[in-house]
């Protein structure tokens, strides 16, 4: 249980598999992973990211993220940079389903 305004804590044992076939099934789920920005696509206050993650076997998984101007919190996101991104994983609406969208995001 969390209070109103604290943010949930973020695991990094996020089961990729899942996440690129059904994204749905790990809504409202928290995770926090280690990677690199390959690209950004800005739209007013908000941005949906190409974050770069290799797990510990060297396999590479690209997750779409949507980073929000609170979450960014004044940082400048640059391509080819490495930073720690919590997100969680939310159902926009019905049809809109497993949705990335960071919580925070920092350098690294």
């Amino acid at each position: 249980m969390f209070r109103a305004g604290d943010k949930p804590q973020a695991g990094s044992d996020i089961p990729l598999d899942i996440l690129a076939a059904n994204a749905s099934q790990l809504s409202k789920n928290n995770y926090a992973l280690d990677g690199t920005v390959i690209d950004r696509f800005p739209r007013g206050d908000s941005e949906l990211i190409s974050f770069l993650y290799k797990d510990s076997s060297g396999r590479e998984y690209i997750i779409p993220v949507c980073v929000s101007d609170g979450a960014r919190n004044g940082l400048n996101i640059n391509r080819d940079q490495q930073y720690r991104i919590e997100f969680r994983v939310e159902d926009i609406n019905p049809k809109v389903r497993g949705v990335c969208v960071a919580t925070s995001i920092q350098p690294k």
